[in-house]
């Protein structure tokens, strides 16, 4: 009875379907992901900061505002700094980038602030053959 038991256990863990808290459909062809967001660049990433001030304790949708340096505007308007609010990591769907690191970035906006998330995130290669729009002139 007992290897049984065991026998059934390790079969269900051999089945089972791993856990994952964000969950993306498979990426589109660059065009028509760009013609449903409301912005896209490729750019490096700087740094973050909490949008709110942190607390004795966190979590993974915490809101962070994350800093890149636009290197090619495909849609949107900004300069060449840009902030983008996205949770806190990729438990939740946040951004998952290290400083210094190029990424493609599919925008919306949502009240007048640019947010993005990991399913919207891009290898900065995504976008080749897209042409670039000019950036603005503020930073």
């Amino acid at each position: 009875m007992k290897l049984v038991l065991l026998s059934l256990a390790a079969a269900v863990a051999l089945v089972a379907p791993k856990a994952s808290a964000c969950s993306c459909i498979p990426w589109g062809k660059p065009k028509a992901e760009l013609a449903r967001a409301n912005g896209a660049f490729v750019g490096v990433y700087l740094g973050r900061r909490p949008l709110n001030p942190p607390g004795p304790t966190y979590s993974s949708v915490d809101p962070y505002l994350y800093k890149f340096r636009v290197e090619r505007r495909l849609k949107g308007t900004f300069g060449k700094k840009v902030e983008v609010r996205s949770t806190r990591d990729g438990a939740s769907c946040g951004l998952e980038v290290v400083r210094g690191q190029r990424v493609g970035l599919l925008l919306r906006r949502v009240k007048g602030r640019w947010e993005s998330n990991l399913c919207s995130q891009r290898s900065a290669g995504f976008f080749r053959g897209i042409p670039s729009r000019r950036l603005a002139s503020c930073a």
